[in-house]
């Protein structure tokens, strides 16, 4: 029998680890397997960094750089489109599940290791990461929200899944359930948005007393709560009231932006939503979500602009599926690129994309860096992103847990690891009809 493989070598390649600092040139990677741990992330001829032994497997990465696995924190895993202006529920509970897990590939095989999920439907989004976490199936980590919590007749009344709730009792309620069933944080509808005709984005739709009895419901049992929120005065409301982080935020004033910094709330953009026309239009969405998405580009990438000026955190989330195609590349990474546009740099983008998304979700202490004793997980993509942020288009190699999920490096080139058969396209996203 072959000897056993006890480490994985990625070498010769540049470093960045995810924590913001400057790119490491002529680094090497070195993971501990099967336990999948970074051993070792560094110069490489720094002393007292491992050298490969016999058994061990070596790839030269030359010419790419290793960085952290992506994250996308805001992906409804069980998006379809168009949208419909009544809640229709095409499948059965299980074969959401199934839909949801097909997407989960998807995702870990065009660079995003973590996802967040703000609200899925029936649970499946649970059943999936439960599954996952076990090892009965093999995919990115998940962090999810089980059923959104919203206003009778909310944003989302028409989608799949969202949990209508009316007063302090009911709100309650759905957030002891939702934490019951087992969802690592909490998902509200603040305001309207672009998919539920008949409201405006900046319309706020729960009352104070209704935000104050989710968010003391979570912070009890240690979860976070994450706002959908568009409109500017509804956001600061959110925030003095103790919600942890916003998602969208298509209108921010410079107070608002300063009150977050402030309070450390935590900001997902999802600027790919709102430069997202032709897909919309592709998927035969309604005239009233392209139009509203137009209005909110008005204001949407000055607000996050502002935001990065003020130090907001900044986490990368999409609200498209991580490998939906957008502008010539998958949704994550554009969302990424659309971060630089708005000012960051593009070693502030990737450190959004990795360790900033890791704290949002509180597992920053397994991943979202690599330094020795965290999880590998990890993408090498050929060119140098942080001096052009394009170049995380060419996505190279994938490794999740240490294992490779992907690889296109030469001489070692693989099937999609343990998930689907060769020959079976992975591509999909939403345009993929189930």
């Amino acid at each position: 029998m072959p000897a056993t493989q006890h480490r994985l070598f990625l070498q010769n390649c540049r470093l960045i680890d995810g924590t913001g600092s400057p790119a490491v040139e002529s680094a090497s990677v070195v993971i501990d397997l099967p336990s999948g741990q970074i051993i070792y992330a560094g110069k490489q001829g720094n002393p007292g960094a491992p050298l490969p032994k016999q058994n061990d497997q070596v790839i030269n990465l030359e010419g790419h750089t290793v960085l952290p696995g992506l994250f996308n924190v805001h992906t409804h895993l069980g998006l379809k489109l168009p949208f419909t202006p009544y809640k229709l529920d095409p499948y059965t509970q299980p074969y959401w599940a199934l839909i949801c897990y097909r997407r989960t590939v998807e995702a870990l095989l065009c660079g995003a290791t973590t996802l967040r999920c703000p609200g899925g439907p029936h649970g499946a989004d649970i059943a999936v990461r439960n599954a996952i976490d076990k090892q009965m199936i093999w995919g990115p980590r998940l962090v999810v929200a089980g059923g959104i919590l919203l206003a009778h007749g909310g944003h989302g009344h028409n989608s799949v899944g969202t949990i209508e709730c009316s007063g302090v009792a009911q709100f309650r309620e759905a957030a002891r359930i939702q934490l019951r069933e087992g969802a690592d944080f909490t998902k509200i509808c603040l305001t309207g948005g672009l998919g539920t005709p008949g409201e405006k984005f900046t319309d706020k739709q729960m009352t104070d007393d209704e935000v104050a009895a989710v968010v003391e419901v979570a912070h009890m049992s240690g979860k976070r709560v994450a706002a959908h929120a568009g409109g500017d005065k509804p956001v600061q409301e959110c925030v003095r009231l103790g919600v942890d982080c916003i998602e969208h935020g298509y209108v921010l004033s410079q107070a608002t932006v300063e009150l977050m910094a402030e309070a450390g709330t935590y900001l997902v953009p999802t600027l790919a939503v709102t430069h997202a026309f032709d897909y919309l239009e592709a998927h035969g969405s309604p005239a009233f979500q392209v139009e509203k998405a137009r209005e909110a580009a008005r204001f949407h990438k000055d607000s996050i602009t502002r935001a990065i000026k003020a130090g907001v955190k900044i986490a990368v989330g999409t609200d498209l599926l991580p490998s939906d195609p957008l502008d010539g590349t998958n949704a994550t990474v554009r969302e990424v690129e659309l971060l630089v546009e708005a000012g960051m740099t593009p070693l502030e983008a990737i450190k959004a994309a990795t360790l900033n998304s890791a704290e949002l979700c509180q597992v920053d202490h397994i991943t979202g860096s690599l330094v020795a004793g965290k999880q590998a997980d990890l993408i090498a993509v050929k060119g140098a992103p942080d001096r052009e942020i394009s170049d995380l288009r060419n996505l190279a190699l994938v490794v999740k847990d240490g294992h490779i999920a992907r690889s296109e490096v030469p001489g070692h080139e693989t099937q999609p690891f343990g998930i689907l058969p060769p020959g079976v396209p992975v591509e999909g996203g939403t345009f993929k009809v189930w």
